[in-house]
């Protein structure tokens, strides 16, 4: 066998063959904001929490937040949108990126599908309606491992549900309106 076929078999077992078995189930509280698309105004409040399990490069994770008040506007009348919110559920995978500092950082990207319920309520029944619709979510981040057992994470999604939202109101009819946000959050990471 000529030098120049070794040096080939061994860039290739160097690139592609067995490493370091390293998995690990991660937790992450995180706290952040949802804007843009169907926002009503301004950047709402939003938080959660996401648990899942990465290996060298492929994870998955569950994702569940919460935005409150996320249609209400500023200054509106209590009987407009008083009560209002959405929450998801969303079952994600996780791939992740090659990056320049080694473990210690991991860029990602991250995408999956799950359930969105918004809840539009206000007081003497000006509009009412609570949808459950299926949803998907895609976007990435970064996390940063700052030691054995703690991280911090960034993260950036595009969230859209895949139904027309619904709502009955003596005044309107809420109806063929999809709902789309982006949410930017950041959280302290446990690793496991």
């Amino acid at each position: 066998m000529s030098l120049r076929a070794l040096i080939i078999i061994g860039a290739f077992w160097a690139v592609l063959g067995p490493r370091e078995a390293r998995a690990e189930w991660l937790l992450t509280p995180f706290i952040g904001g949802a804007f843009g698309g169907g926002v009503a105004e301004g950047t709402k409040v939003d938080y959660g929490v996401s648990a899942g399990w990465w290996g060298r490069v492929l994870g998955v994770e569950v994702d569940v937040s919460h935005r409150p008040d996320f249609f209400a506007v500023d200054g509106a009348p209590d009987f407009l949108f008083s009560e209002s919110s959405v929450t998801s559920v969303m079952f994600n995978g996780l791939i992740a990126v090659p990056s320049p500092f080694g473990d210690r950082v991991r860029p990602y990207a991250a995408g999956g599908i799950g359930w969105l319920r918004t809840r539009i309520g206000a007081d003497a029944d000006f509009i009412r309606g609570n949808n459950d619709t299926v949803g998907l979510n895609v976007g990435g981040g970064i996390l940063g491992h700052l030691t054995e057992r703690l991280g911090v994470r960034g993260d950036l999604r595009y969230f859209r549900n895949l139904q027309d939202l619904e709502g009955d109101s003596e005044f309107f009819t809420l109806g063929n309106d999809k709902l789309d946000f982006w949410r930017a959050t950041g959280g302290i990471t446990f690793r496991f």
